[in-house]
């Protein structure tokens, strides 16, 4: 291209002329034909298009409507009562059952899974069973068998597939199986989309045709196109393609879209093509019909350039000469108009252009040497702060750049009253005011080239000697009047460029005096706000202390509700063992004086009360199975007492059973049978009339007994939760004493009992580990910060881990817990002070925070990691225990639980390993 230029502007002007003419023919030829062919191409381009992805988008829809039939239809068959009954009656017959279904079944591949997930019946209506069968247990039987209904894509081999599957459910809706509906994305599935749409369809798996409408000349079934690059850029991006694409001889408008299953994995693609051969005919039309035209048009403009140059060539010649005399800077050549027309017009313009060049030139030289004096003026009025240097500098530079016999600024006060603040050849300050105070209600600059002119200015300048020209210029700030700036010079008149330097000199000095006061006015304020920043801070800190307070004072609560809640179940269970323990002794009573009653031998007597202390151990700690159990038990006793010689003595046989005798044999074999066998053995000597008392004594000395554990077992339990509290709160250690990791963790997981109880399980990785000096009370409040934060990202449900282990000089303790998870946006802010999650009122903030502290003090470290489904807090404490000297003492800032960063807006999650849960703390489970 730079090539052409060069030679072009070597040409002579004639065939410059005939060349430009040539270009100027063909262009707006070219450009006209052009626009109008695409105009109209463009429209048929935009119609295909429009038509192309119109079938697209009506091809997804039957796609997609052909899923939701096969979903559909998968659900109906997974509710068929009869496909239940037959899983769980014959599931071999499932096979003859679908045979006769025949066509009312859904087109596709039919699979039916039992409880278990093993596959035991199949259907095909014209499919392969080797390359679409599900094996045992795959993950669409997994997920129907787990309740869960689901249509997706799969890929199977070469080909796309969509599998609908649905659980199998009774009347009851009790899981009996799982049903499975496979249908491939190939040649007929494309079949039945072309005849519903009149164009061609096809599926690609990953980025290969796989299957597809097209049909040969010779008939056979064609696999489809390759996707050109545009589409595959499209699709990769997870949006639509739609362009000609080139195939089998023939162009065709194609559009293409992703398919992508429920996991947003793309597994291929789906296109629709038209055949657009008409609109390549035209187009070769309309591009010949252009070709034609340029070529008649520069055949006409080499005529024309011919008959142009001999009219234009010498004037242009001579205003040529003249252009080079100006552009050597000889601005007084003349520039002759030699013809009428617009050569001349131009020849007469250049000469007028050249002239105001010249006075444009001796202009601007004068303003380049006051634009010169206001910078030095500036520049010497900006080189000061303080205010009285300030205008003492304006007055001085003015007078000496304009070489006035008097110069003064004047402020305006209230009112508008002018104050001399400096001046330069003023004697009479009173006369100059008041002669000012007259220029001042002028509208805007004032320029008097003599003042004897105006009388009522010649009367007051009279007092003060004052002749010749004067010039007032108001200083201005925004929409604010600061003052007026006088200058009088009696040799010379003032002029407007004088008046012009004022006015900009002006603008300068009302920055220059505003920035004054400003600095006065900063270094006045300085020590006032110093002295306000201290207060404030004063201040801050006792915000910061009543927050500190405040968040103690909710874990203090927080702990005193727990402990008041796990305290109250088995106060519970004693007040009500005693309450009975009354009514038990006195039947016990009762019972002893018929038994005393009885003709008993000193020896039998005593067998038998051996009998039931042996029995009473084993008795009070047996679980009672089932009503439906405890009567078959009965009746079972009863019919062996009957065939012992003892009939109707069911009553006596259910309070045997009810009392657990019946069933001591499952865990003390011989136990049960010593036990009927003692009874009968009684019986049969001294009669039926001694099995009621024997019973009668031996249930209320059981339940008595039972009682008796009961409180025995609520009172541990209330030691337990006290010398927790204790250990927890280490009212009898120093502030830094030896401790037990281990036993801290302990105490704060029975503190928080309330909260894990209700559905959490915890797990315990615990390694060896040394006893190491720490900060006992403030180490607590860490392990309930951080298992607290855990409960409520859990929300009552989940499972929470936590692994001990000794890593050199270091320990290192890891809670996990399995939620949903701490956000990224809020992981690196977790640790800020005030930064929380909760709504108003629920908590601070400085849970973590504290921690982070309390971890520094001990000399020690913390970090996190989250991800969905695992989060995990990691301490490392030193062996050798906390340094000599804590950079901070938390012994007034550290805050009790529970922590209030990560509430449960923020979910957190880990993955946890099993472990044994706590003995006697049965709500863990």
């Amino acid at each position: 291209m730079n090539r052409l230029l060069r030679a072009l502007g070597r040409l002579r002007l004639r065939a410059k002329l005939a060349v430009i003419l040539s270009i100027a023919a063909l262009v707006p030829l070219a450009g006209t034909s052009s626009v109008g062919v695409r105009l109209a191409l463009g429209s048929l381009e935009s119609g295909v298009r429009e038509q192309t992805q119109r079938a697209l988008r009506v091809a997804l829809n039957l796609v997609l409507a052909s899923v939701k039939e096969q979903f559909e239809a998968a659900v109906r068959l997974g509710e068929d009562p009869r496909l239940a009954d037959r899983l769980v009656r014959s599931p071999a017959a499932l096979g003859d059952l679908l045979e006769r279904a025949g066509d009312q079944l859904p087109a596709g591949l039919i699979e039916i899974a039992d409880g278990q997930g093993h596959v035991v019946g199949r259907r095909a209506r014209g499919l392969a069973l080797d390359r679409l069968a599900l094996a045992d247990r795959a993950e669409p039987i997994r997920r129907a068998l787990g309740y869960e209904r689901r249509v997706t894509l799969e890929p199977v081999g070469p080909m796309i597939v969509v599998r609908a599957a649905a659980p199998v459910v009774d009347e009851a809706y009790q899981l009996r199986g799982a049903v499975v509906l496979t249908v491939p994305l190939d040649a007929e599935f494309a079949d039945r989309l072309k005849a519903e749409l009149a164009t061609d369809v096809i599926f690609y798996a990953g980025s290969e045709p796989v299957a597809s409408s097209f049909i040969a000349p010779d008939g056979r079934r064609r696999v489809g196109f390759p996707a050109p690059g545009f589409a595959l850029a499209a699709v990769a991006a997870g949006g639509t393609a739609v362009g000609e694409v080139p195939a089998y001889g023939r162009s065709y408008a194609a559009g293409f879209a992703p398919l992508i299953d429920v996991e947003g994995r793309r597994l291929g693609i789906f296109a629709v093509a038209t055949d657009d051969e008409n609109l390549v005919a035209a187009k070769q039309r309309a591009w010949q019909s252009i070709l034609l035209g340029g070529l008649l048009a520069v055949a006409l403009a080499l005529v024309l350039a011919a008959l142009a140059a001999r009219s234009l060539v010498r004037p242009l010649s001579h205003l040529h000469e003249g252009a080079r005399a100006v552009a050597r800077g000889d601005l007084g050549a003349p520039v002759l108009r030699e013809s009428g027309d617009e050569i001349g017009d131009v020849a007469e313009a250049f000469g007028q252009m050249t002239r105001a060049v010249r006075d444009n030139q001796d202009r601007l030289a004068a303003r380049m040497r006051e634009m010169l004096t206001l910078q030095e003026i500036g520049r010497a009025v900006s080189s000061v702060l303080t205010l009285d240097d300030v205008l003492r500098r304006i007055v001085g530079q003015l007078a000496a750049v304009l070489a006035a016999d008097r110069t003064a600024l004047l402020f305006a006060g209230e009112g508008g009253a002018l104050q001399l603040a400096a001046g330069v050849g003023v004697t009479d300050e009173a006369a100059l005011r008041e002669l000012c105070q007259l220029l001042y209600w002028w509208d805007g600059p004032v320029l008097i080239e003599d003042i004897g002119t105006i009388p009522e200015l010649m009367a007051v300048a009279g007092r003060m000697d004052v002749r010749g020209s004067l010039l007032a210029v108001p200083l201005e700030q925004k929409d604010d009047i600061l003052g007026l700036l006088l200058v009088n010079r009696e040799r010379e008149p003032l002029s407007d460029p004088d008046l012009r330097l004022v006015a900009a000199f002006a603008d300068h000095a009302a920055t220059a005096i505003q920035n004054a006061r400003l600095y006065e006015a900063v270094q006045a304020a300085s020590e006032g706000l110093e002295r306000k920043v201290a207060e404030r801070t004063r201040e801050l800190g006792m915000a910061q202390s009543q927050l500190v307070l405040s968040e103690r004072m909710a874990g203090l609560g927080f702990l005193v509700a727990g402990i008041a809640h796990e305290i109250n179940s088995p106060a519970g269970a004693i007040q009500g063992a005693v309450d009975s323990l009354g009514e038990n002794i006195e039947r016990l009573v009762t019972r002893a004086g018929q038994f005393a009653r009885l003709a008993l031998t000193p020896g039998e007597q005593a067998d038998y009360f051996q009998l039931v202390e042996e029995l009473m151990p084993r008795l009070s700690g047996r679980r009672l199975p089932a009503p439906a159990q405890l009567r078959r038990q009965a009746r079972d006793l009863a019919a062996r007492f009957a065939a012992a010689g003892f009939p109707g003595t069911e009553a006596a046989c259910r309070v045997l059973v009810e009392i657990g005798v019946s069933g001591v044999a499952e865990a003390a074999p011989g136990a049960s049978t010593d036990a009927i066998v003692h009874l009968l053995r009684l019986a049969s000597a001294h009669g039926a009339a001694v099995i009621d008392p024997l019973v009668g004594y031996l249930e209320q000395y059981a339940y008595l007994h039972r009682n008796v554990v009961a409180v025995r077992i609520a009172v541990r339990r209330i030691t337990r939760i006290v010398g927790a509290l204790k250990g927890y709160s280490h009212l009898d250690q120093a502030k830094v004493a030896p401790a037990d990791v281990h036993e801290g963790i302990e105490n704060t997981l029975i503190i928080l009992h309330h909260e894990l109880s209700r559905g959490i399980v915890v797990h315990r990785k615990f390694a060896r580990l040394p006893t190491i000096p720490v900060y006992v009370d403030e180490l607590n409040q860490v392990w309930t910060n951080l298992i607290h934060n855990a409960v409520q990202a859990l929300d009552g449900r989940g499972e929470l881990t936590i692994e001990t282990r000794e890593a050199g000089e270091l320990v290192e303790v890891a809670i996990h817990d399995n939620g949903p998870g701490i956000p990224p946006e809020v992981l690196g802010r977790i640790w800020e002070p005030f930064f929380t999650t909760k709504l108003p009122g629920e908590g601070t903030g400085l849970g973590l925070g504290i921690v982070r502290q309390i971890i520094d003090k001990h000399g020690g470290q913390i970090a996190v990691t989250s991800e969905p489904g695992h989060t995990c807090f990691t301490i490392h404490l030193p062996v050798a225990g906390p340094p000599r000297r804590a950079s901070l003492d938390l012994a007034a800032q550290a805050a009790p639980p529970p922590p209030s960063v990560t509430g449960a807006p923020v979910a957190r999650a880990q993955e946890v390993a099993s472990g044994p849960v706590q003995a006697g703390s049965p709500a863990h489970v």
